[in-house]
């Protein structure tokens, strides 16, 4: 099994995790033909990995995976489809009469594919927000945490005044996005995330939205945010405005080296913090509601938890194309036992206990508080209190939000495009990307009301 941010006794960690190993003793003992081994190596690509292993028939048993690459990027056959075990009782919950019943229905909605097939096994979610340097807000005269966007852009000032960045990172579309849409669009939610009939948004419900003329340019609203976070990275410096994503490594690195003051990122990093030996105070906050004088089409609904995902409970079964050893027989039948039993409300509020980073969303595994040691978690804390009212225009197909969109963002936000043209090339992505969906997935967008 590859557990990820889960995953006990991996080498490196200031304190090793126990929980998942302590799990596995007890599911040894209970049945001493089966041998539970942890993967405890790193694994720098994910997806990477994935095909490769898959391509030799060596994929892992279980396995972390997102399920969004799962249902798009990803080759088919990787993955086994859970949902009809899903639907089946799990023995290792008294008095379960399907296993679903147990989980978060939000999270399984948006797990699932087109198809109605669901490749993971999903429990927890990871809260994001803006990390910051206590030393550094100090030594700039910062004597409150920014709540409103004003303060956010007066913080950014004042810390460029004593030569430190405010941030110094690639401003991920998918991201900041949803913050923002998430408050234009609130009064519209039961529409946009009612079109499959499921709780939550789904890529379909977005699609539909793109073809409807409601998430897009169309819709005043839509980009009506972009020159005010343009303010924000106006004091950022600009070389990673145009950057690939995947470089969000390098602003952790400049956060903890104290070249940046503040950090978007989630929950998980604190664990990375610690690993890496920070010793100043560090702080959180969550999104700034917006006000009118922010932004005249604000709603003024609190979005700090408008973007968080699965974190590392994410699981995925191997199947006898990707793992040879699955077509051993009664293997996949073992495997799977082993999912339901560390799948029950009970162990996976014990894993995100001590794990200290991810939020369990299963009814009946609750965590008091984000254990984050040294550091202040509040603001994150507060945050996974609120009911989560998503909404977004990122996942309609494998490359709107993190390539297509993200690249005409970064160039609005380096100034290398004007608002118009801005607009201009996100109506044609948009539209690109609800034909594709709609392609490839044999679905007539019109026929949503």
């Amino acid at each position: 099994m590859s557990a990820s941010d889960y995953t006990p006794n991996f080498p490196g960690e200031v304190k090793p995790l126990k929980v998942f190993q302590q799990i596995a003793d007890e599911y040894e003992k209970k049945y001493p033909g089966i041998k539970i081994k942890f993967h405890t190596e790193p694994i720098p690509d994910t997806n990477t990995m994935i095909r490769v292993k898959a391509a030799a028939g060596e994929l892992f048993d279980v396995y972390w995976a997102q399920t969004y690459n799962l249902n798009s990027t990803l080759p088919k056959g990787v993955a086994t489809d859970l949902a009809p075990f899903f639907k089946q009782p799990n023995p290792y919950i008294p008095g379960n009469k399907a296993w679903q019943d147990v989980m978060n229905k939000a999270q399984l909605a948006e797990s699932r594919s087109v198809s109605g097939a669901v490749y993971t096994l999903s429990g927890d979610k990871g809260a994001y927000g803006i990390y910051y340097n206590k030393d550094l807000f100090k030594k700039a005269g910062i004597t409150k945490v920014p709540s409103s966007w004003s303060e956010l852009i007066a913080a950014s000032k004042r810390l460029n005044a004593i030569g430190v960045y405010p941030m110094h990172a690639v401003p991920a579309y998918p991201w900041w996005s949803r913050h923002f849409l998430s408050d234009l669009y609130s009064k519209d939610y039961a529409k946009l995330t009612g079109y499959d009939g499921l709780p939550g948004q789904s890529p379909l419900d977005e699609a539909v939205a793109i073809s409807k003329g409601i998430l897009t340019p169309k819709d005043p609203r839509f980009m009506s945010w972009w020159p005010l976070m343009k303010q924000f990275t106006d004091t950022w410096p600009k070389d990673y405005l145009t950057a690939d994503p995947a470089k969000n490594y390098d602003a952790f690195q400049d956060f903890v080296g104290q070249k940046e003051a503040m950090l978007y990122e989630g929950g998980y990093k604190v664990r990375e913090m610690q690993d890496a030996g920070v010793k100043f105070p560090v702080g959180t906050f969550n999104f700034p509601k917006l006000t009118k004088r922010d932004l005249p089409g604000t709603t003024g609904v609190n979005t700090a938890n408008a973007y968080s995902r699965t974190g590392s409970f994410q699981y995925a079964m191997s199947t006898p194309v990707s793992n040879k050893t699955m077509r051993e027989q009664g293997k996949p039948q073992a495997v799977l036992d082993w999912m339901r039993y560390f799948g029950t409300p009970k162990n996976l509020q014990r894993l995100a206990a001590e794990q200290g980073s991810y939020v369990p969303t299963w009814p009946g595994a609750t965590v008091s508080k984000l254990s984050l040691g040294n550091f202040d978690s509040g603001a994150f804390a507060q945050q996974v209190q609120l009911p989560q009212r998503s909404i977004g225009a990122a996942t309609a197909t494998a490359n709107l939000g993190w390539v297509d969109m993200q690249r005409i963002f970064g160039l609005y936000l380096s100034g290398n495009l004007s608002l118009d043209q801005a607009k201009k090339q996100a109506q044609t992505t948009l539209d690109r990307a609800a034909a594709e969906f709609a392609r490839k997935n044999k679905v007539d967008l019109s026929k949503y009301r």
